[in-house]
């Protein structure tokens, strides 16, 4: 059972996949459908029930005595089939591909669980990061106002009514800002509890720090985006638990067409009975009876219809292989735009970083310098001072869907063989 989270605890990235991991009812499902398809493999690779009948044959309807004809006799019988060529060993093996495919859509689901739940945390981070800081910075536009409230009711000449009006309207939008955020810090949070939900723990409330472990910045990409040719960079998905999952699909189709090759070659059946007679007039036992047949089933007059079933059964080979092609496709083009995203998000950090958080305070101290020195205006101050918040919300934006590219491109690049089935 898994322990809930309290208010007085923090929820990390790597604590909240963990326990999504834990929690997923889909991994318990998997396995039993597993074992469900190996139990069913097991049973269709053995011989069908053997049949067995008993009948009164040939009695008199005038008297309904046993003994009186020597047709009448009491008839005990078995029959067994034997089903055509391979389709038992064929069978068998159909249903253990099945059960073999369980483990990759386990891969896969650890993967994307992984990638949804870091992405959903990153949701909440950024909504919370956010509003920590408005919520900081509401602090100093109040001081704002003061200041501006003192200088226009002194009639000191600095600050003009529309400034005082305009400092109001902006402490005003910054209540609506944080009362958006704290809405999507709700949302997000509440998306992510549901990741983590049981019968003893759906009233728990998620708390998330303030300052997070985010996911590696400098993880490594074994394939850069430019100048590869497109089949090489292809190879590098074809471990991937998805593209796995086709190719084992490829190989179930092969096995259906084999079994649909077996329906060329007959099905046997094998029969036996006793009969059982009475007495004749004189008293002396009639000699039983024994017989024995056999049953034959193949094409003898057309194969049409065996020749459809292994085409239809061949053009789904060449399907899945159409489907694994395109999925490939499909995986590079969004390896391709994850780059992209996560390149375009690290020059813009870095420019925040290097150039424009340092900039918009120095516009910010420099505006409030020269409003304190009666070379200003208040509005310009009000002005830098947005300036230099929204510099800072866009850091804490790019910084989220950064990690967010991270986890799809690690999503894209699972390997097969390092995730434990």
């Amino acid at each position: 059972m898994c322990i809930p989270y309290t208010q007085a605890q923090v929820l990390t990235l790597d604590e909240a996949i963990n326990r999504a991991l834990q929690t997923d009812a889909w991994m318990k499902a998997s396995a039993f459908n597993e074992s469900s398809q190996r139990s069913l493999g097991d049973a269709a690779g053995r011989l069908p029930d053997p049949r067995f009948n008993m009948a009164l044959a040939n009695m008199p309807t005038d008297t309904l005595d046993f003994n009186q004809e020597a047709m009448t006799q009491l008839v005990f019988g078995v029959s067994q089939m034997f089903p055509r060529g391979d389709t038992l060993a064929l069978n068998a093996t159909r249903f253990e591909q099945q059960a073999d495919m369980q483990p990759l859509l386990r891969a896969e689901r650890r993967a994307r669980v992984r990638m949804q739940v870091s992405q959903l945390w990153l949701d909440a981070w950024r909504a919370q990061k956010s509003l920590a800081l408005i919520e900081d910075n509401r602090v100093l536009f109040d001081q704002l106002v003061d200041v501006a409230t003192s200088s226009y009711v002194a009639a000191l000449g600095r600050t003009r009514q529309q400034d005082l009006i305009r400092a109001q309207l902006e402490l005003t939008q910054l209540d609506e800002r944080i009362s958006r955020l704290r809405q999507q810090r709700d949302m997000a949070t509440s998306r992510l509890s549901e990741w983590f939900m049981a019968a003893d723990s759906a009233s728990d409330t998620l708390v998330l720090p303030d300052s997070v472990m985010l996911p590696d910045a400098a993880v490594e990409i074994p394939i850069t985006g430019g100048g590869e040719v497109r089949e090489n960079r292809a190879t590098a998905f074809v471990a991937h638990p998805t593209i796995q999952l086709i190719d084992r699909q490829i190989e179930l189709s092969h096995t259906d067409v084999e079994l649909a090759r077996q329906r060329y070659k007959p099905e046997w059946g094998l029969s036996a009975s006793y009969g059982y007679r009475g007495e004749d007039a004189m008293g002396n036992d009639r000699a039983d009876l024994m017989t024995v047949g056999v049953t034959l089933d193949m094409p003898i007059f057309s194969t049409d219809k065996q020749d459809s079933q292994v085409a239809a059964a061949r053009s789904k080979v060449e399907a899945v292989r159409t489907e694994r092609l395109l999925k490939l496709r499909e995986m590079v083009a969004a390896y391709d735009n994850a780059r992209v995203a996560y390149q375009s998000a690290e020059d813009r950090i870095a420019l925040y970083r290097d150039h424009l958080l340092a900039q918009s305070h120095e516009a910010a101290e420099a505006a409030l310098n020269a409003y304190t020195s009666d070379d200003g205006n208040f509005a310009e101050v009000v002005r830098a001072r947005i300036n230099e918040l929204n510099n800072r919300l866009a850091l804490i934006e790019l910084t989220a869907e950064q990690q967010k590219q991270i986890t799809q491109i690690n999503y894209l690049l699972t390997r097969i063989d390092s995730e434990a089935q």
